[in-house]
């Protein structure tokens, strides 16, 4: 069984240049640029949380999938069994999280990396804006 729904065009060796949760707006807004020097934003509205790991100076992303929400329960099993005890992400147990995805139609956006920032994003939507 696929978990993956759809891959994001545009972000292939894309550079971070900068990420901004905004969490009073339940916003994420990452700044990337493209080898041709071009810039695209990434705008994730209805935020959840997010987790990232390894970031380093110069972020190279590979690119972005959204996966189901059985494959992000799943492949985050053992990060979830040992952070959903201290409230991340946002909920007390896996039960209470599943359902509030369900109920808030929270998707999953897994952000795979070239190099430095890897990670996962739960949000409602994500906008992809290039030039």
């Amino acid at each position: 069984m696929s978990t993956l729904i759809c891959s994001f065009d545009g972000l292939h060796d894309n550079r971070v240049l900068r990420y901004c949760a905004d969490f009073d707006a339940h916003t994420l807004h990452m700044d990337t640029r493209t080898e041709a020097g071009e810039k695209v934003s990434v705008r994730f509205t209805g935020l959840l949380a997010h987790w990232f790991e390894n970031v380093i100076q110069d972020n190279i992303l590979f690119g972005m999938d959204e996966i189901t929400v059985d494959g992000f329960f799943e492949q985050y099993k053992d990060l979830l069994d040992g952070t959903i005890s201290y409230g991340f992400p946002a909920c007390c147990s896996i039960e209470e999280l599943r359902e509030r995805m369900d109920r808030e139609h929270i998707r999953v956006f897994i952000i795979d990396s070239c190099l430095g920032l890897c990670g996962f994003v739960l949000a409602q939507e994500v906008e992809l804006q290039c030039p």
